[in-house]
């Protein structure tokens, strides 16, 4: 079992054994419910991180994880720099936003209308956009401390169907390779934010298309997640993934190929997962809207 897979059962463990209880908050009511209207309270630990080693993969093999699919959503934010659901079912066919679209098909302000908004850098004094000016930082300026991008915006917190959770990158040079910090406000563990899950995974992936395009080795990337939280209707299913533990499976890699050259070139079919051999198992998993 890989280290991704250990760390995975270990913060499920410690979310049921020490985590907070909404239940157990007097007079307290929670904003997100399920289909059927009910309130969905969660167990949660705040403030919980996990570092990944440089060249480690954050993927699980205790379940499978759609990998590709985690790809093209991050393709569709940063590479086409959209909010257009619409576009990313037609173009990845990806249904994950499809509880959130506005009448227009969009996410509103949210997401990728963030990083395709034009500003001035304060660097160059020039129109920019916020994957342009990360990309120019990290080839011109390695030791600069300005490397981030971010997805909230006060002023269009209101104009936004969902308030993004996973919402800010921080870059660092360290020597010949590029460290990565995720900052995530809110994490639901089955659905995407557990070690080894879906957003750990497609922002490994943008680590590997960042590092390819400036030049350097993929380095640490940690994640951070303020509030990580299972559901109580995700409960059984985390103890049915858990289950799978102790069985020997290979180490995957996430690879992107060498051709790459430019950013907003890169495609799906440029990355290739190897060893890549999850346990089976088919899990429904109810989705707090």
């Amino acid at each position: 079992m890989s280290r991704v897979d250990d760390i995975y059962r270990e913060i499920a463990h410690e979310i049921k054994t020490d985590g907070i209880n909404e239940r157990d908050v007097d007079s307290a009511e929670v904003r997100p419910i399920w289909e059927d209207g009910e309130p969905a309270y969660a167990i949660y630990l705040p403030q919980k991180f996990v570092e990944y080693k440089p060249g480690e993969t954050p993927i699980i093999s205790l379940r499978k994880i759609a990998w590709k699919t985690a790809i093209k959503e991050i393709l569709w934010i940063y590479k086409d720099r959209s909010n257009d659901v619409d576009e990313l079912k037609s173009k990845y066919n990806v249904h994950y936003w499809d509880q959130w679209t506005d009448e227009a098909g969009t996410l509103g302000k949210a997401y990728g209308y963030q990083i395709n908004k034009d500003f001035i850098s304060p660097e160059t004094g020039k129109m920019t956009n916020q994957i342009d000016r990360l990309i120019e930082g990290l080839k011109n300026n390695p030791l600069g401390r300005r490397h981030f991008t971010t997805m909230l915006n006060m002023n269009d917190l209101a104009d936004m169907t969902l308030i993004p959770c996973a919402f800010m990158t921080m870059w660092t040079v360290s020597g010949d390779r590029l460290d990565m910090t995720l900052i995530q406000r809110s994490g639901d563990f089955l659905a995407a934010a557990a070690p080894g899950g879906i957003n750990a995974f497609q922002y490994y992936a943008l680590l590997l298309m960042i590092a390819k395009v400036t030049g350097y080795r993929p380095g640490k990337f940690v994640h951070f997640v303020q509030n990580l939280h299972i559901y109580d209707r995700h409960l059984d299913v985390v103890d049915k993934i858990i289950e799978k533990s102790g069985v020997e499976r290979p180490v995957p890699n996430l690879r992107i190929s060498d051709d790459v050259k430019n950013f907003y070139d890169i495609t799906i079919d440029d990355f290739k997962l190897e060893n890549y051999e999850p346990a089976d198992g088919d899990y429904k998993i109810p989705i707090a809207i």
